[in-house]
């Protein structure tokens, strides 16, 4: 019941802080093409995680510059030539409503990025809210919750089975 509260509370306070943010439609071909830069938001389940390296490999691959923000104990989980490429989110960057605290959004707010791409494949509050926080013109994450608020190209995920969400999502990316 609490954790029901909490989430509520947490959905009215991002609406009210994002009300004013208008996402652009615009080309996408052309944007990621022009694009440079990622923020790429990690998946919290495990198999999820794993199953997302794919992206990474692909973007890298078509000379696509990285930061990945991911929890703290999973660094070391990515594979090595991705570690430094790695910032940390912990459990003290979170606040009671596991929301990015104000010392995680100032730092997330100085970041500038042509695009964020938010590979959790279930509702995380916390990650599709950090979609906003950076200044980037493409927002890119699955279709979920609210998903219209966060992204402005939505990716459809009709599987269960965490590889093959991760080659429709790529397939989807390699279209443009």
């Amino acid at each position: 019941m609490i954790d029901v509260i909490k989430e509520k509370t947490a959905r009215f306070l991002i609406s009210k802080k994002l009300k004013n943010v208008v996402l652009n439609e615009q080309s996408f071909s052309s944007a990621l093409k022009r694009s440079g830069v990622f923020l790429i938001l990690m998946p919290e389940d495990e198999k999820d995680f794993r199953a997302s390296f794919f992206v990474l490999d692909y973007l890298e691959h078509i000379n696509k510059t990285i930061k990945i923000l991911t929890r703290d104990y999973r660094i070391s989980l990515l594979p090595a030539k991705y570690r430094s490429k790695a910032m940390e989110i912990s459990v003290t960057d979170l606040n009671k409503l596991n929301l990015p605290n104000h010392k995680l959004i100032s730092k997330l707010a100085e970041m500038k990025f042509d695009g964020v791409i938010d590979l959790n494949r279930k509702d995380n509050l916390a990650f599709s809210y950090i979609t906003n926080l950076v200044i980037a013109k493409i927002r890119i994450g699955f279709t979920k919750k609210d998903a219209d608020v966060y992204y402005n190209f939505q990716i459809a995920n009709n599987e269960n089975d965490a590889e093959k969400s991760f080659n429709n999502f790529l397939n989807c990316l390699k279209m443009f």
